[in-house]
């Protein structure tokens, strides 16, 4: 079995690199093999059906039974030509027909004048293909023919067994049993990511709305050493990379493969979730400590996610936004809503009613040193007085009754600020100034 299939893959190797080579030695070969058969054919018929006496007379009956196998190479061709329509599907006959003839009678610019005209051409640009006609065989076909890739592209060629040859910006040959796998546009790539939806801990989903981030292919083992975007090289590229990208995206229920968007949010969004489902919705819509938002992008751009999508994808996350939070259940989300609401109300009704007490327990102070002041002052004019009129009698007794009388009313003015009936102190001190005089 094993030496069966090196048997396989030894002519495979050598119909495709060997007898159908692109090379003008290889060419020139096949063609006189060709002629060759055909005239030794003719010459063999024309020996066995028309017996010519000499080697002159072989000449002249040789001619008409050339038309047999001429006949056989275009009828070959014609054949050839509808069963490419048939099995590439392609939309007209015509189409079919110009793909047998370049393949057979042109090939890559060799010296001779007008080689490579009869090819047919593909364009690459901003990331997709650009088709002058109503097909591009080679896009639909294959090789050979001409690809054109503009700056910003790089296009991964596959052969019927392997991928071959990645090609970067310019025009390139893309030889027989070769085709274009994946194209690979090397500028910022913006995606959108719908709605992700993921469980607190506490049980209420969470819906993360507006996510979006932005990637490009990474540029590092090219020849751009610094893999940074130069005059010289602005577009630079690493081809594991790409290989990665072509080869190990998910392929969705439909068997087709998944966008590059899509497979980075694939990954990308799993910090997101796994931030969600680690806590509770308090921790997550109203934090108390550091935001939510700051800790989701520390995971975003952990060096963990980065050699994640490095070796997986081939691709560099460059920026993203969290976006804005949201919970799944309206009757949970308006209970919520009137929760936060009503404590955010009373947070601020104690933050007005403090600031408020302040104000009052400052205009009382205010009020009580100005009282107090004035009061000072008048009894500081009552001494003065005093001493001015020199009262006969015991002046310490005089003073003493002045003093306490006053200070009884600035006692009383005092606790009326706290609805203290203080009347009676007024009334006593108003008694003993009378029995001391």
């Amino acid at each position: 079995m094993k030496n069966q299939r090196k048997i396989q893959a030894l002519l495979s190797y050598y119909f495709e690199n060997v007898f159908f080579s692109e090379s003008l030695g290889i060419r020139f070969l096949r063609t006189f093999v060709l002629i060759s058969f055909m005239l030794t054919l003719s010459v063999v018929c024309a020996y066995i059906f028309e017996s010519p006496t000499s080697l002159l007379d072989l000449f002249k009956k040789t001619p008409p039974y050339l038309l047999a196998p001429f006949s056989a190479v275009i009828a070959a061709i014609l054949l050839g030509a509808r069963y490419l329509q048939d099995i590439y599907e392609l939309p007209g006959y015509s189409t079919a027909l110009h793909y047998m003839f370049a393949s057979l009678l042109d090939g890559p610019p060799y010296w001779p004048p007008f080689s490579g005209w009869l090819l047919p051409s593909l364009t690459i640009s901003k990331g997709q293909k650009v088709q002058d006609d109503e097909v591009s065989l080679p896009d639909q076909v294959g090789g050979p023919g001409w690809l054109t890739v503009e700056p910003g592209n790089v296009v991964l060629l596959e052969h019927l067994q392997s991928p071959t040859m990645i090609l970067g910006a310019g025009v390139h040959f893309i030889p027989r049993f070769m085709r274009v796998q994946e194209i690979t546009s090397l500028e910022d790539q913006h995606w959108k990511a719908n709605p992700v939806v993921a469980t607190t801990k506490d049980g209420i989903e969470v819906v993360v709305h507006d996510f979006q981030f932005t990637y490009r292919l990474c540029s590092n083992r090219h020849e751009n050493l610094a893999g940074r975007r130069t005059m010289l090289d602005p577009y630079p590229f690493s081809l594991k990379a790409v290989r990665d990208l072509a080869y190990k995206r998910n392929v969705r229920a439909d068997n087709t493969l998944m966008p590059w968007g899509g497979s980075m949010q694939f990954r990308v969004d799993g910090a997101i979730t796994d931030f969600i489902n680690k806590n509770t919705i308090d921790q997550v819509l109203a934090p108390t400590a550091e935001d939510t938002r700051n800790q989701i992008m520390q995971r975003l751009y952990s060096s963990s996610l980065r050699t994640l999508l490095k070796n997986v994808l081939g691709t560099e996350l460059i920026w993203a936004n969290v976006g804005r939070f949201d919970l799944n259940d309206e009757v949970i989300r308006e209970s919520m809503k009137k929760y936060r609401m009503d404590s955010w109300f009373a947070q601020w009704a104690g933050k007005a009613a403090l600031i408020l007490a302040q104000g009052r327990a400052e205009q009382i102070s205010q009020e009580e040193g100005g009282r107090s002041e004035s009061t000072a002052t008048m009894l500081k004019s009552i001494i003065q007085s005093l001493d001015d009129a020199h009262p006969t009698g015991e002046a310490n007794e005089h003073l003493w009754n002045i003093v306490l009388a006053r200070t009884a009313q600035v006692i009383e003015s005092m606790t009326s600020v706290y609805d203290l009936d203080m009347s009676g102190l007024s009334d006593q001190v108003d008694g003993e100034i009378h029995e001391s005089k």
